[in-house]
């Protein structure tokens, strides 16, 4: 026994009463008498309580059971339900769910306006049918022939062949200027076989015929036209290929 203790059992009741810090205990416990008295009423109530819970979850269980509910086995099923969710594994899963659940948010909300997108979509796609149509063209049809064209082309064209393809539309063989002189020259050769081949005897020219057609003015453009086209086209593969164009020293005679 301590020497505090011995000196304080040493001492009468009356004087233990009068010290400072035993007035001050007795005051706080004071102070704590309302809500001590409190609790004390209310535990006089929990068996009425009690009782009260009993007959609340009697009758739930009799209503679930008249609905054709087992209430152990939902709680059965509940608890194994925890037992799953509480395992490791499954609480790193459900805290990566939880982080992502603002953006989960944000994609239901977005889906709730799928229907009003997929009605605006489908609108201008009728309207752009409609102007297909205007100008003679039927959207359905065209889209299953330019789908068979590509599926087609895809089977046909190796990869190499395509690259070339691609150099090719790169390439000024699209431009404007080009596409119209394919388009002259095309019609050019379709009035030559129409003024010529069809005949019964097949049109002869010899010499003196090609120095008398130089003559003729559109022919003469046509000669220039190729003299040019000769030209530049040369020039064209002495900057490509040097080395396979080797320059020739003109004579001095």
């Amino acid at each position: 026994m301590s020497d505090v203790q011995t000196s304080e059992r040493s001492m009468t009741v009356a004087d233990r009463l009068n010290q400072p810090e035993t007035q001050e205990m007795l005051h706080r416990l004071l102070d704590r008498a309302e809500d001590l008295d409190k609790m004390l009423a209310m535990t006089g109530e929990v068996p009425n309580l009690l009782a009260i819970a009993t007959d609340l979850f009697d009758s739930l269980a009799r209503q679930a059971a008249e609905e054709g509910i087992d209430l152990q086995q939902r709680v059965a099923d509940v608890l194994s339900i925890v037992k799953q969710l509480t395992e490791p594994r499954n609480m790193k899963a459900l805290q990566v769910l939880a982080n992502h659940l603002p953006k989960i948010q944000q994609a239901v909300e977005m889906s709730d306006e799928l229907p009003n997108l997929a009605a605006i979509a489908t609108d201008v796609i009728d309207e752009w049918a409609r102007d297909l149509k205007k100008d003679g063209i039927d959207l359905e049809q065209s889209l299953k022939n330019g789908l068979h064209a590509a599926l087609y082309l895809g089977g046909q064209i190796q990869r190499d062949e395509l690259d070339r393809l691609g150099y090719l539309l790169r390439s000024d063989v699209l431009s404007e200027f080009s596409v119209e002189t394919v388009g002259l020259a095309g019609s050019a050769l379709s009035s030559c076989r129409q003024g010529s081949c069809e005949h019964p005897v097949p049109e002869r020219m010899g010499l003196f015929g090609l120095l008398g057609a130089s003559r003729d003015p559109s022919t003469q453009r046509a000669l220039a036209f190729a003299v040019q086209f000769g030209k530049c086209f040369g020039t064209l593969l002495e900057q490509h290929h040097p080395k396979a164009c080797p320059t020739t020293t003109p004579s001095k005679s």
